[in-house]
């Protein structure tokens, strides 16, 4: 039964900075069910079941799994503002992770992406392998791919469709292993980027 699942293993991006606590609890989002995200306007409807995390990353995510996070980790942001970064700040100066600005261009917001990303895995070898236009809630934006070897030397795909929307970062992204799981839930992820909307 897929309704309280208890996390199996750590998360793999998301939580590198701020971990959804272990004892979190989880709630069956239902087949065909629509619903908000990351406390905002913005509306996904799950085309199968999903497990959504009662306790949450940052006040502005939220983060969905299938199968556990470490083989399935689904997680959206919403309302990110111009000065803020994507996780919150852990490494101090030392290794600051980079802000948003609300100006940037999608070419910017790739870079701004892959740097975050390489600052949280420390040491895995994060690639953007694709990027193409894309539209999310209707607001132009990109659609990129990613691939990356974590500490545990599990090789995973991600996908992520992110846009600036009112001067605010909204993104949805998708990683999973590379065997088997990605290709599992990747069509269905892309129809909820295909068809997020604003409520």
């Amino acid at each position: 039964m897929k309704t309280y699942l208890k996390l199996a293993a750590p998360m793999a991006l998301a939580a590198a900075l701020a971990p959804v606590p272990a004892a979190a609890a989880w709630r069956l989002v239902d087949q065909g069910e629509t619903r908000k995200v990351a406390r905002s306007t913005l509306v996904v409807t799950a085309p199968e079941e999903w497990n959504r995390a009662t306790e949450r990353p940052s006040s502005r995510s939220e983060v969905w799994t299938q199968d556990g996070i470490a083989l399935s980790e689904l997680t959206f942001y919403a309302k990110i503002k111009d000065g803020e970064t994507l996780f919150k700040r852990r490494q101090g100066k030392r290794n600051p992770l980079p802000e948003f600005d609300k100006d940037m261009l999608p070419t910017d917001l790739v870079e701004w992406y892959e740097d975050t990303a390489n600052i949280v895995l420390g040491g895995s070898l994060f690639e953007i392998v694709e990027v193409t236009p894309a539209t999310l809630a209707g607001y132009p934006g990109v659609h990129l791919r990613y691939s990356y070897t974590g500490g545990d030397n599990v090789a995973r795909l991600g996908e992520a469709r992110v846009a600036i929307i009112d001067e605010k970062l909204y993104l949805i992204s998708f990683e999973a292993p590379r065997l088997h799981y990605f290709d599992r839930y990747i069509a269905g992820v892309r129809a909820m980027m295909d068809n997020a909307r604003f409520k």
